[in-house]
């Protein structure tokens, strides 16, 4: 049984007690006496101090080494059979006194309490279902808000993001633009002339349809003759190789340049060549560069200044040819000075602002 060994410690013989107090109560009168200052007696008279002499205290201890068995005792030690004899005696006068009985109860409660502090330690440890969440509760509630706030923030992030990402590729593209500006400045100041290739000039009587025409390669000269780098003739965005639209050479594209006539001289892809070269059809010519989202286009005017504009439709101050008029940078001028289309190339007027890859 768990409660034996309480009960063994509880119910310890009376005179086993009853010699610990003595020596207790003894060495304490011991410690505590000043050895100058004699205890005194109410008529102030000295009272002489008792204590044990070291054979009588050596007899108890023999007794209680050997659980006060008298006959035990003397055997072990026959020498002082007179004072083990006297010390049992006494300790026999000391269990004729009344004791209170031991009260069992007292076991049985403090088990309990034992048993309660376990239970209370395990309970803290183990959590219980009541306090998980549950459907309806305000944990669910704050998890919902949670996830609410988390929806959010994606959908109004991610517009964002992708708006700095498009920002940041205009700002590129734009930057590569002047870098292309500054070469051609360059190379117009040597040779007098636009970035062309003689052997790329396009005859326009023979020429069969615009999509066949490959304007861009005018500007490779500029890398040929290391006014640029190799990337600089083309958008970071362009996926195709076709590269940055150009002003298909004409008699008045030298005089703009250096003349300080503001006109769009390098664009991005032009989107209206692009999709008849791929066979497909024009809805609207008014459409803006696939470079960049559809949003808009960088252009390099003949000034050498950048500007990112929504639509290819532009007013352009008058010339020598025309006055200040609308112009779509992606289709030619007819000889009849429409922009109705992308007509045959032997109706091109030749000096309007005409920007292809």
């Amino acid at each position: 049984m768990r409660n034996e060994p309480l009960l063994r410690v509880v119910s310890r013989p009376p005179a086993l007690a009853h010699v610990f107090e003595q020596r207790r109560r003894m060495t304490a009168e011991n410690d505590t006496n000043d050895a100058n200052e004699p205890e005194r007696t109410h008529n102030g008279t000295a009272r002489a101090t008792s204590t044990l002499s070291e054979p009588d205290s050596a007899a108890i201890d023999i007794l209680i080494e050997h659980g006060f068995d008298l006959a035990a005792a003397t055997n072990a030690h026959p020498a002082l059979a007179a004072r083990l004899a006297a010390a049992h005696q006494l300790f026999g006068r000391l269990d004729s006194y009344e004791t209170e009985p031991v009260d069992e109860s007292l076991v049985d409660l403090t088990l309990a309490r034992i048993a309660r502090e376990d239970e209370n330690a395990a309970s803290r440890m183990r959590l219980e279902p009541s306090a998980l969440p549950k459907l309806g509760s305000g944990r669910w509630h704050d998890f919902i808000a949670i996830a609410c706030a988390a929806i959010l923030l994606v959908s109004i992030g991610a517009p964002i993001f992708a708006w700095m990402s498009g920002r940041n590729a205009d700002l590129r593209c734009s930057e590569n633009l002047r870098q292309l500006g500054a070469g051609i400045a360059a190379y117009h100041g040597d040779h007098r002339s636009m970035p062309m290739q003689a052997s790329l000039l396009p005859d326009l009587t023979s020429l069969g349809g615009w999509q066949n025409y490959r304007n861009g390669k005018h500007l490779s000269s500029l890398v040929d003759g290391q006014y640029c780098s190799a990337g600089c003739t083309a958008c970071g965005n362009d996926t195709t190789g076709e590269g940055y639209a150009y002003q298909v050479p004409n008699s008045t594209a030298s005089f703009a340049w250096a003349g300080g006539f503001r006109a769009p001289a390098v664009a991005d892809r032009n989107p209206v060549i692009d999709l008849m070269r791929r066979g497909r059809s024009v809805g609207t010519f008014s459409m803006n560069s696939p470079e960049h989202g559809g949003r808009g286009q960088n252009l390099l005017f003949t000034d050498g200044s950048v500007e990112f504009v929504a639509t290819p439709v532009l007013v352009l101050p008058a010339s020598a040819h025309l006055a200040s008029h609308s112009e779509n940078i992606w289709i030619p001028m007819d000889r009849s000075r429409l922009e109705d289309g992308v007509d045959a190339p032997a109706e091109w007027i030749g000096f309007d602002i005409f920007l292809m890859q």
